[in-house]
């Protein structure tokens, strides 16, 4: 939540469970966030206010409203119900503990280069979604048409999301959850897309140009503009070439080719 006006002070909200565990987690939270001001020169306040749970239960939900992607592809949350346009994609993901209401501009870049990437392979392309969280680009490659999908998280919290996810939207068919790092799959994909936090996206970048299939095609993001410079010359040292960029928001997401 950006500060107020002229100041260069921003608020960061978090909800935590009002139980015996909190002034703990506080500490925790408090330490941390000393540790970073300390690096940075910088200072912080830290405040904590208990909520109603009769209101927190309905007034949450406010924050989440269906975002329109693209013209064609919509996500919204279980409680909206507004009817869908003919022709359009509508996926309906429950905020949970796993990253990816759609809400993030890595997502939505992600969901984008999707819709374009999917219909210019010559045959419905396998697809991998690696560090899939609520499994939203899993789904979204299903509704897309994709009839082959492995989706990995080393989260095992979020495969569990993502595959309730994906049974909300009646998606589940042809896709494969598995708790795993790439590291531990050997099959090749013809897309893959990895949304990941930059430095994971370095970590696995060599084991990412082994999953994709030959001239086969890597959505990247989760990185920031000015790190663009420092993910290019990693992914060029793996054989991938820079078909495409998207920026928002400061964030940048790429199609990126393998070379044959």
């Amino acid at each position: 939540v950006k500060g107020s006006a002229g100041r260069k002070r921003e608020r960061l909200i978090a909800y935590y469970p009002n139980d015996r565990g909190f002034p703990a987690t506080r500490k925790k939270i408090n330490a941390y966030l000393r540790a970073i001001c300390k690096s940075r020169r910088t200072d912080f306040t830290l405040s904590a206010r208990t909520i109603q749970e009769e209101k927190w239960a309905e007034s949450w939900k406010e924050n989440f409203k269906p975002i329109e992607v693209t013209p064609k592809l919509v996500i919204r949350p279980p409680w909206e119900s507004r009817p869908k346009q003919p022709g359009q994609i509508v996926i309906e993901i429950d905020p949970g503990m796993a990253f990816g209401t759609g809400t993030h501009p890595s997502t939505q870049m992600c969901l984008q280069f999707m819709e374009e990437v999917i219909p210019s392979f010559p045959k419905t392309p396998s697809v991998l979604d690696v560090g899939t969280g609520s499994g939203i680009l899993t789904i979204a490659a299903r509704k897309m048409g994709v009839k082959k999908i492995m989706a990995i998280d080393i989260d095992p919290v979020a495969i569990d999301c993502a595959r309730a996810n994906a049974r909300a939207n009646r998606a589940s068919q042809g896709i494969s959850f598995r708790s795993g790092s790439p590291k531990d799959l050997k099959a090749s994909f013809d897309l893959v897309v990895a949304n990941l936090l930059p430095q994971e996206l370095l970590s696995v970048a060599p084991d990412l140009s082994r999953l994709v299939a030959r001239s086969g095609k890597l959505i990247a993001s989760g990185f920031l503009v000015k790190q663009e410079k420092e993910m290019a010359a990693a992914f060029q040292k793996q054989g991938f070439g820079k078909q495409s960029v998207r920026r928002q928001k400061g964030w940048a997401a790429w199609v990126l080719q393998r070379s044959p």
